[in-house]
This record gives C-alpha cells, structure tokens and sequence, in this order.
C-alpha cells in the first residue's frame, strides 16, 4: 500500500507520472510554491504521488526509506506550522546538504564515500545526537568568541576595498564571495587561506548548482553524465577540507574555531572523530560565507533601487567618520539594523527550509506517513499581509516598531536547530555593509538583469555588477532592475 500526505495538490500528469511536477519545483521552488498556496492553503502536495526530492537513504528511523521513492513532498506556509515543525526535531529530521544523492547503501562504494562526510556536520545529525554535537561546537560560537573575530573581519574587508576604485563597474557578488570566503577561512582554520580559499569555494558553487540541476535525476555513475562529474567534485572537495583540517591539527591551538572543535569533549569525554570534523568544518566554511555574501548581495542590489533609505542610512554611517565601527558602535546603529533584517525578510538567502518527517505525524490537519518531506517556505511567510503590512515594499523603519516571534521572522531558522552561527553572520553583514557604504555608494549599471537561482540558497544567477561612485552622490534616477527579481519584491517606478 502507498501511502502519501493527504494534503491537497495536482495530480501526477498523464505518462509522465510525478517527475514532471517535481522538476517544476526543482526549477522554480518559490513560484511552484506560491501557486500551491493560492490554490491548496498553506499545506499542499507538490504532487499527490510517491515522490522524493530532498531526502537521502539510509534513514536509522526509517529504513525502508532507501527503497521506495519516498512517500510524497508539501510545502508549507504559516507561522504556528513553522514553530511546530521547527520545535518537534524528533520527528522532523534535517538531512545532509547533498540530499537524495547521499549514499544509499550503509557500506557505500569507494567512490561514494566521501558524500557521506561531505557538508553533513550538524545537518545531518538528529534528535539525541543532534543535541550531542549542538553542545560540543557551542563554545565556538559564543558571544565572546564571535566578537573576537571582529579585528579580522575590519582587516580583511579593508584589503577588498583597497581594490576598489570610483568609476569602476565590478562583479561586487565575485568580491563578496572572496571577502566572506577569506572571513570563513581565517575564522574556522585560523589562517587567512586567500586564493586557496576562493578556488574551494568556486568548486563548492559548482557542486551544489550541478547537485540541484534536474539531470542529476539520472543516478549513473558514467563517463560525461551529471552524477559523475557530482561525486568528482565531491571528491575534490572532501579532499581539500580534509588536507586544511589535518593541516590545522598539526599547529599550535589558536582561538579559531577548528581549535575550538578538535579541543571539545562531551560529558563522557568523547571528542569529534575525523570523519565528523571534515563534515563540521565543511557545513562552516559553505554556510559561513554563502548565505552571507547573498545577504549583502541583494541589499546593496535593494539600496540601489531605493535611494531614500540609502541617503538616510549614509547620513548615520557619517557618525562613524569613515572608521570601521567597532561591536559597540555597530549596536547603536538601528537604520544599519533595520535595513539588514529588512532584506533578510524581503530576499531571504535561504528561502526554503526542508524537513523529513521521521514518524507519522499530522500537520495543519493534513496526515504526514513516516519518510515524506516537508518544505517551510520563508520566502512565504516573511511576504504574509497579516505579519508585515505591504510586504513585497523595502521599509527598514518598520523594524522601529515591529516585533515578529522567531517563527513568523525567522531568516537563520529557529528552535532547537537554530542557525548555530547567526550572531557571527549579523556581525559580519552588518560591519561589511557599514564599511563599504562608508566609502563608497553603489550603483546599478543601465539594462542590469538580476534572475534568483535558488539551489539551497538564493543568489543572483549571473552575480551582481554595479558601479562604485563616490559616496553620498546619486544620479537623479537610478537604472531600473530588470529580471526576474522583479516577480519577488515590489521595485520603485521612475
């Protein structure tokens, strides 16, 4: 017997069954989602058929799951849904970064082998375990510790813009890229690792676009076919994070955050095995500077379309007198704040949060069987009316006084599995954001098309270039945004 949500949606279409419908998923996640929820309510199927998109085998809860094609996908949207899924982790699981093509069989083949370490760290732990690993990387992450690393975020951001030249049109989503890379590096390694750094994290681009193209739906491991070319990169990059973690063990202990982690003993006196370090540093080094670098992305890429708010904020980034603000200063600096959280709300970096459902379980009303997946759509409920009045406008001032829950706001996740580094993120995208609207503003290049692709994360498609004038002057008009970036936020008209 098949057992599937009962949550509503389409129906698998004729000949082509339940693939078809998950590819316009794959292809647009936030648009496919967005018509479910118009036509569904706020949990609907993707398709009401057997379907996997996310999820990967073997599951310990669930161990037929690694035979069957899984047993349906909804996407959800609300924010009582959001807190109960985000607060029952015992029932719904996180999975590793690279999905359904994590290894299938419990002694994989050698050359699958390095998926399973590769980006799992706390992803892919659950329940017990997850609470386990939770408290061994938390004194990596505590206040104390993140404000320690503010002197290398002001040095390294201060190299990037001593590049930077007034005229000049640059790709500023490559710059980011190498700025929050060699924050990343220098932060968990304890080295500022340069080119080596960005070389890693171009491939790690790579892997996860070629990861989430539709091809991969072809699971073979054979000459010129997306899956060999998957578990090449894999390879590439599990050996380069495993040579930067052994190279980091042989020096002395620093305050970066490997040291913190291969120092760390839980209560039994058990310490992270190498396996577990390499996925841990993994998930640190991709998340700690992808989701940061999209977040300053788009809001540079918002500023520009709104002058207004960039003249206000120019005008309390002036009280800094060009100088880089230090943790203190930063915290009395509540335009900077509101437009940083407004663009995590308006362009979230992670508009998608997915879920396996590891017992069954009821949701909204709707059965969920053991081995279905769940979408939290962030996207949706940061854009819900009732939450945040007008909410495809860019208005910073609402911050002044709106005050979500963590599950109608909730751009770093909330609950049990919180984003463990959201306060080192807010620091980072805030002094990198103060630094260079200090210097420089920064304006979008006539005919610009900006398309999202979102493949985990939200980024601009073809990167961001936009042209560095001096700081406090505009032309009367900025050049509008083409693109379909446009279908995701309400734009000024001029």
């Amino acid at each position: 017997m098949i057992r599937i949500p009962s949550a509503p949606g389409p129906s698998p279409l004729p000949f082509l069954g339940v693939t078809a419908r998950a590819l316009g998923w794959i292809q647009d996640p936030i648009g496919t989602a967005g018509k479910l929820f118009a036509r569904y309510g706020n949990v609907a199927s993707i398709v009401r058929g057997p379907l996997r998109i996310a999820s990967p085998g073997p599951i310990p809860a669930i161990p037929w799951l690694q035979r069957t094609n899984g047993a349906g996908v909804v996407c959800v949207n609300s924010a009582e849904l959001n807190r109960e899924v985000l607060n029952a982790h015992e029932r719904y699981f996180m999975i590793a970064l690279s999905g359904r093509l994590f290894p299938k069989d419990v002694e994989p083949a050698e050359r699958e082998r390095p998926v399973t370490r590769l980006m799992t760290g706390l992803f892919h732990v659950n329940a017990a375990e997850h609470r386990k690993h939770r408290r061994l990387l938390m004194p990596a992450f505590a206040k104390t510790r993140i404000d320690a690393y503010h002197a290398d975020m002001v040095r390294i951001t201060n190299d990037v813009l001593a590049n930077y030249r007034v005229g000049t049109t640059r790709d500023v989503h490559a710059d980011l890229t190498e700025l929050t890379l060699r924050i990343a590096t220098t932060t968990l390694f304890g080295e500022d690792e340069g080119a080596r750094g960005v070389d890693l994290a171009r491939v790690m681009q790579t892997w996860l676009l070629t990861m989430m193209s539709p091809k991969m739906l072809l699971r073979i491991d054979g000459p010129g076919l997306p899956y060999r070319r998957f578990l090449e990169l894999t390879a590439q990059i599990d050996r380069e994070t495993l040579a930067m973690v052994r190279e980091r063990k042989k020096r002395p202990a620093g305050p970066d955050m490997l040291s913190m982690l291969l120092a760390a003993r839980d209560e039994d006196g058990s310490a992270l095995d190498e396996d577990e370090l390499v996925g841990h540093a993994g998930v640190i080094f991709a998340a700690g500077h992808e989701t940061s670098t999209n977040a300053l992305a788009w809001t540079l890429l918002l500023l520009s379309q709104h002058p207004e708010v960039m003249r206000e904020l120019e005008d309390e980034l002036a009280s800094l007198r060009g100088t880089p603000p230090s943790v203190e200063e930063l915290a009395r600096l509540p335009l900077l704040e509101g437009v940083v959280k407004e663009s995590l709300r308006l362009l979230p970096p992670v508009p998608i949060h997915p879920r396996l459902v590891a017992q069954d379980s009821e949701l909204g009303g709707h059965f969920l069987p053991a081995g279905s997946e769940v979408f939290l759509s962030i996207y949706h409920l940061h854009h819900d009316p009732d939450i945040f009045p007008d909410p495809k406008v860019f208005r910073p001032r609402r911050w002044e006084t709106a005050r979500p829950s963590v599950y109608e706001y909730n751009p770093f996740s909330a609950g049990p599995r919180m984003c463990i580094g959201a306060a080192f993120a807010m620091l980072e995208i805030k002094l990198v954001l103060a630094m260079l609207l200090s210097r420089f503003r920064f304006e979008l290049p006539a005919n610009t098309r900006v398309d999202p692709r979102v493949a985990i994360t939200m980024a601009p498609s073809q990167g961001l270039r936009m042209t560095l004038r001096p700081r406090g002057l505009a032309s009367q008009l900025p050049n509008r945004v083409g693109g379909r970036v446009r279908q995701l936020a309400q734009w000024p008209e001029w």
